[in-house]
Formats: structure tokens, sequence, C-alpha cells
């Protein structure tokens, strides 16, 4: 029997959200790493398959997908029942697609300015005040999660985790190691601490790096 994914994934990535997904939803796939590092994501053959030269990338029976949302969406659909999306609940699943949105079109972006300064400006003087105001901003809109979750809301949208919270996770933990001061969100760091305990992004991280084999000395008889 054929495996019905393929997801091409870079360790640390955004993409180990889609990889936490497809262990929630049970599915054989394949995961192929991409070493963005060396330059992988601009090879000839991956740009083939995803012309951004991004991760993810998720290759189905039916064709590529690209897109953390696109594809929480197809996987939604091929199995409903898995809780990665709402389900039968129009306005339910069109809340957590605005959060899936809002991490991926105004937290993502920021995280990227952090991380990848050079490519925004090539004049490294800049680059600090560029961070800081990057920083500066997403430490700003994580208060819009800490809002949502102070109420004592367990998770970020609904009654039980969805994908929304795993992207969200991924973010949080980068503004972390930005600077973002976790002092100033407390209901953000104990949600985090439930959402990091998910089996699914549990296996997600074992996926991503598995520990070394185990090398047993054996002795020597003469």
């Amino acid at each position: 029997m054929s495996v019905p994914y393929t997801l091409y994934y870079a360790p640390g990535a955004c993409s180990r959200v889609t990889l936490a997904a497809l262990e929630q939803t049970g599915a054989r796939y394949t995961a192929r790493p991409v070493l963005l590092a060396q330059g992988e994501q601009n090879r000839a053959d991956y740009l083939t398959l995803n012309p951004k030269g991004k991760v993810p990338t998720l290759v189905t029976a039916e064709g590529v997908l690209t897109e953390t949302l696109a594809i929480a969406l197809y996987l939604h659909h091929h199995h409903p029942n898995t809780g990665l999306l709402p389900h039968n609940d129009a306005y339910a699943q069109a809340r957590t697609c605005a959060w899936l949105s809002w991490c991926g079109t105004t937290l993502h972006p920021l995280i990227y300015r952090l991380r990848m300064t050079g490519r925004i400006h090539p004049d490294g003087s800049l680059h600090g005040e560029l961070q800081r105001i990057a920083l500066e901003e997403l430490c700003r809109q994580l208060q819009v999660a800490e809002q949502a979750l102070a109420g004592g809301r367990h998770w970020i949208d609904g009654p039980r985790w969805t994908l929304a919270d795993l992207y969200l996770l991924w973010i949080w933990q980068r503004a972390l190691q930005a600077g973002c001061n976790p002092i100033d969100y407390p209901a953000l760091r104990a949600w985090a601490q439930r959402t990091a305990a998910i089996p699914a992004w549990q296996r997600a991280l074992a996926s991503e790096y598995p520990p070394p084999p185990v090398i047993t000395q054996q002795r020597l008889i003469l």
C-alpha cells in the first residue's frame, strides 16, 4: 500500500506544525527533511515541488500543497474527526482559521525579521534597530493571545486544542528566544506548558530530532 502523504519539513521550522498535524491524524506518511542551512530549499528538484523554496510542502495523491493554513484545511477535510480544526461548526472553524492566519501573516513575518534581518536590509548598521522594532511589535501582538487566555480559557479558541494552538506555540517559543519577557505573559506561559505536552507535538519533536543510536560495547572473549 502506498503512503498517502510525503511531507518536506525543516527541523526547528514552522513545518513542525504540519508534522504534528500528520501525527494527530494517524495517517501513514513519509517525512523528508530539507536542511535550510545547507540551502536544500533552493535545489532544482525541490523548487519543482515548491517554487517558493520554503517549508512545509505536502505531497498528496491529488497534488502538492504548501502553506500551513492550506495544508491544515486539507488534512481536516480528509481526517475530520481528529481535532485539527472544529468539525461541523462553520463559525468555530472560521475563528480557528483566523488564529492560524494571524500566526502566519502577522506573527511569523516578525519572527522572520528577527532571525533573517540580513535578508530584510543589507546594511548591517541598521539591523539592531530593525530587530528592536520587530521585537517590540511581536511582544505587543502576543498580548492579543495573552488577553484571550487571561479569562481562564484552556486553549486559544475553543474547548479543545487545535492546530492554532500548535502554530502559536511555535511562535511563542521563537519569541522567547528573540527576547520577549515571559513575565509579561502569565496566561501564555501556563497555556504553553499544556500545549507543549500534547502527544502529537511531542511525537513531531521526536521525529525531527531522533535520539542518537545506542552503541553497546561487547566484551571480547579470548
